[in-house]
């Protein structure tokens, strides 16, 4: 497992990742370079299985703290992160709907 671990495609070429990097920009948001953490979220189990999985985080502007005795949030990064996962939500939530009009339209 830690070896050789699963990942999941984060470019163009995953339209996964495209409606989550266009959601977070229509939130004011930006991603940065996409790293790997192949076993510090539950999407590791996703991933061994075959199914895309993205670990993500729209904590901006904050040291890292996981775990620590003083990790905090700032407030207007919490508020923003909120505004993003909503955009998130927005996104994906369409993304099924695209997939059928191209069907729709690929049948005509």
């Amino acid at each position: 497992m830690f070896g050789n671990p699963a990942v999941t495609t984060a470019d163009s070429s995953n339209p996964w990742w495209t409606l989550l990097d266009e959601a977070v920009k229509k939130a004011d948001g930006r991603l940065a370079k996409p790293e790997i953490f192949p076993a510090s979220t539950d999407a590791r189990y996703f991933r061994e299985r075959g199914i895309p999985a993205f670990g993500f985080s729209p904590m901006a502007n904050t040291p890292i703290l996981l775990h620590d005795h003083n990790e905090f949030l700032n407030k207007e990064e919490y508020l923003k992160g909120i505004a993003i996962y909503e955009s998130i939500i927005k996104e994906f939530a369409t993304y099924s709907e695209l997939v059928e009009d191209e069907e729709s339209r690929a049948e005509l």
